[in-house]
């Protein structure tokens, strides 16, 4: 069994890095001691994966791992740039012309890694920002390659560095990061013998003059370095993915929203659009959802995909069209829901490099797989627009809609809520303020608890009785003291409880017929309601909410 020795560097307020200097570039950030300590095992086994990925040895996957604590340094932290970092006993060894070789080529691997993440990336994302105390890509190459640049002065001395660093703010973006890893290289390499095993204590360019360093020390921090901010670029990316999910999830709730009301006559015998009723134009919409994830998957399989369906696009929305027609208003409303969730599904199982990465087939733009989910929710955006011109060109008058456009539209309200959450950060949904003085875990609890309501009242209507539920007269009172009520409770209590009110608001809803939702009775808030729309309200309120949630995020990007 393989034992890493770790050594810990300790924050006076408990931020910890937790280093295995056996495994250069490998380590562990945390809050306190103990989680830095529990996330080494699973950091180490990521490392062995990195090696085996880039053809270097390492142990098989399975190996069993041990690590002990082979030393701490108190008092360093917390770990921002320019902070004084710890010299580990390993970092006092004397290295060879072979160890640097060897940590050049690690180093080498890293930088593959970066550029795989960011080569073709275009200005938007380059300087897109998930919120304003984030660094934006493009401000994180620069970092890496200037702390390049201030790694080697710890060795060297400023008259001695490179002369190619002297005017390089301008250099395109790529060249700068190549031109610096080279440069550094080339410099290091003309290290003495006597230099690659001594101490320096540089007093040029840091707030720390009595910080050591040594050539092992300034190696290892370059790998950590590197790595640690390639992770931070696929959080970016992550989470720029995760804004073009949450619009995809708000266009289709848009779309749905605009079959509320309408009966199914409405709905699958009247022309909207040349002959297509509403029904037609749903299997078609879900039709295409089907074809965009088909040609992606051939894409990223490095198969060519068939665009023979773009060739003559009237003939295939027909045929799309005519596939569908004979079946029913609640089959056409599942493979919308489906075709979109797997769809969804897939992208969100896609390593970022794949997401982002330019393509373009047959004279298409398929840049980094934004083009299609753009596409996707502007056909969302036409069609919902068409319905709403001719509901209002008919007339049409609000009525107890569809039991089962209801259900596909509450399902869609919920995904568009789901998608804007998970735009908070986790380590921010207790504590960053995103409706009001109101967290992320503050709405969700909030939406549940209104949730639980709305199926007491229904299970009494499916018996057959006028909801008696809790008459609410000062509806802020209640929304802050239920909140309060829920302040101390953790994360994951508040999103099981979120769950399971909807499951149980949809076990209720199962069992009610279209003539059940259609009944008229005294609620609460109003002197006659139904319980379509007291759903419809609900639904509304997931809404509502996630408004709130990518809002917050749009003004932290802005700001």
């Amino acid at each position: 069994m393989a034992c890493y020795q770790v050594y810990l560097e300790i924050h006076d307020d408990g931020r910890c890095m937790a280093h295995v200097p056996e495994l250069p570039g490998c380590f562990a950030r945390a809050p306190t001691r103990d989680e830095a300590l529990s996330q080494v095992p699973t950091m180490i086994r990521d490392y062995h994966a990195w090696l085996r990925r880039h053809g270097e040895p390492a142990p098989p996957p399975d190996a069993p791992i041990e690590i002990e604590i082979a030393g701490e340094s108190v008092g360093f932290g917390p770990f921002d740039p320019g902070d004084a970092a710890a010299l580990l006993p390993p970092d006092q060894m004397a290295l060879t012309p072979e160890e640097m070789e060897h940590l050049f080529r690690l180093m080498a691997h890293s930088r593959a890694d970066l550029l795989a993440l960011v080569r073709d990336l275009p200005d938007e994302i380059l300087d897109w920002r998930p919120a304003p105390q984030s660094f934006s890509i493009r401000r994180l190459l620069r970092h890496i390659g200037n702390a390049e640049k201030w790694y080697v002065s710890r060795l060297v001395s400023p008259e001695a560095l490179p002369s190619e660093w002297k005017h390089d703010e301008d250099m395109p973006l790529l060249e700068f990061l190549e031109m610096e890893r080279r440069t550094a290289v080339a410099r290091l390499r003309q290290l003495t013998n006597e230099e690659r095993s001594q101490v320096f204590y540089p007093s040029h360019w840091t707030r720390h003059p009595e910080e050591p360093w040594t050539a092992r020390k300034v190696l290892r921090r370059f790998l950590e370095h590197e790595r640690e901010h390639t992770a931070q670029v696929r959080e970016v990316l992550a989470a720029r993915r995760r804004y073009l999910l949450a619009r995809l999830a708000t266009e289709r709730a848009n779309l749905l929203g605009q079959l509320l009301d309408l009966n199914e006559r409405a709905l699958t015998e009247e022309p909207i659009l040349d002959d297509w009723t509403i029904k037609d134009m749903l299997a078609h919409i879900a039709a295409w959802d089907r074809w965009e994830e088909r040609t992606m998957r051939c894409m990223v399989a490095g198969e060519e995909p068939d665009f023979s369906a773009l060739q003559d696009l009237d003939a295939t929305n027909a045929a799309f069209v005519a596939e569908w027609r004979d079946r029913s208003l609640a089959d056409v409303l599942a493979e919308l829901q489906a075709a979109r969730t797997d769809w969804v599904a897939w992208l969100e199982s896609l390593p970022v490099e794949e997401f982002f990465r330019r393509r373009s087939y047959g004279g298409w733009d398929w840049s980094f797989f934004i083009t299609p989910l753009r596409i996707q929710w502007q056909h969302d955006a036409q069609h919902a627009a068409q319905i709403a011109a001719w509901r209002e060109a008919r007339g049409v008058k609000g009525e107890v809609g569809h039991k089962e456009v209801l259900l596909a539209t509450l399902a869609a309200a919920r995904d568009e809520l789901l998608a804007s959450a998970a735009l908070i950060p986790a380590d921010e949904r207790a504590t960053r303020p995103v409706c009001g003085e109101w967290t992320l875990k503050d709405v969700l609890g909030h939406v549940a608890d209104w949730e639980r309501v709305c199926v007491e009242g229904l299970r009494q209507v499916a018996a057959g009785r006028a909801p008696q539920i809790e008459h609410v007269e000062d509806v802020e009172a209640w929304n802050r003291d239920h909140v309060e009520a829920r302040r101390n409770q953790p994360w994951e209590e508040v999103w099981a409880d979120l769950h399971a009110t909807r499951a149980a608001l949809l076990e209720v809803l199962e069992e009610m017929s279209q003539a059940d939702l259609a009944q008229s009775f005294p609620s609460p808030w109003e002197p006659e309601s139904t319980s379509y729309d007291w759903v419809r309200a609900f639904l509304a309120h997931d809404r509502e909410h996630a408004r709130d949630l990518r809002g917050a995020g749009e003004r932290e990007e802005a700001s």
